[in-house]
């Protein structure tokens, strides 16, 4: 199976990581086809890359500016003509040995795609982030937010992913719309990631982009939430309709209706900024913005 098999490596601002993932890869499986995609690092790692020796299965892709991971996992993806494409960051050298693994699932059952699973030593901060991520991405369904960027995947799969993409980046999500067939491999293994290229306000957004490309979950919980609202409203105002008419009390009200006015409107704003960002996705795909662009490759 090795020979119908290319590494894909996504690399940003970290040369002498994705070159060094390249080496092990030459050395333990001298018959893959390796692909590394340049997602708009500084010029200094790009000489970097290209300085590496020719090798006769390497190929070298520069996008025209930092377009994301997922964005140059496609452009890897439509330079691919194996029979597998196998996903993996700069920064996974300690996952090489562990190749193998997802190589043995994949002789053994027809899966689309495989993920490898194994741990990553995070800050306690992003870990926590990590976890309540996950969490929320399993309410939008089965496997959602499983998974990570050690992925084995099928030509049959990987082929039409790479064909209208339009706005939609996030690999996964999409793997998610073309199939079912996905299995997972548990890996006894703990990484060290260099030190990552995204600020806790850029996974922030991502997350937030992400759950608007994959689901309408976000829309449904303001509907319900709307609705609880509206029910809890109507008791509220029925109560002290009560009071004021059968009990004959008057009740105090300005308080109260300060309150639920600035927590209405706060509500009100909240579902429009949710409105707002799927309104946004839409003109993406409507402007048929481009996933990537290839600005410069290297063989």
């Amino acid at each position: 199976m090795n020979e119908q098999v290319t590494a894909v490596i996504t690399t940003y601002n970290n040369s002498d990581g994705a070159l060094e993932l390249a080496r092990l890869l030459m050395l333990h499986f001298p018959s893959f086809h390796i692909i590394i995609v340049d997602d708009g690092s500084d010029e200094a790692h790009w000489k970097h890359l290209l300085n590496f020796p020719h090798a006769p299965k390497l190929k070298k892709i520069r996008l025209a500016k930092n377009f994301g991971q997922h964005a140059a996992l496609y452009a890897g993806l439509a330079q691919v003509n194996t029979s597998f494409v196998l996903t993996m960051d700069d920064d996974h050298q300690e996952l090489v040995p562990h190749i193998i693994s997802l190589l043995e699932a994949a002789s053994r059952d027809k899966s689309a795609v495989i993920y490898g699973l194994f741990d990553a030593k995070r800050s306690a901060l992003r870990t926590v982030l990590t976890r309540c991520y996950r969490a929320l991405s399993r309410l939008m369904g089965a496997n959602h937010g499983r998974g990570s960027a050690f992925r084995l995947i099928r030509r049959d799969l990987f082929q039409p992913l790479t064909q209208g993409a339009g706005g939609v980046q996030f690999l996964d999500e999409r793997i998610r719309w073309f199939t079912n067939e996905i299995s997972f491999v548990p890996l006894n293994v703990c990484i060290s990631p260099s030190k990552s290229r995204y600020t806790l306000r850029d996974l922030f957004r991502l997350s937030v982009g992400k759950s608007m490309y994959a689901t309408d979950f976000p829309l449904r919980l303001m509907a319900s939430i709307g609705g609880l609202m509206a029910l809890i409203n109507l008791g509220i105002g029925t109560f002290f309709l009560y009071k004021k008419w059968i009990d004959k009390i008057e009740v105090p009200g300005f308080t109260s209706l300060i309150v639920s006015v600035l927590f209405s409107t706060g509500l009100i704003l909240f579902g429009l900024g949710i409105l707002a960002t799927y309104l946004r996705q839409i003109l993406l795909r409507i402007n048929q913005v481009p996933t990537y662009h290839i600005q410069e490759i290297s063989e």
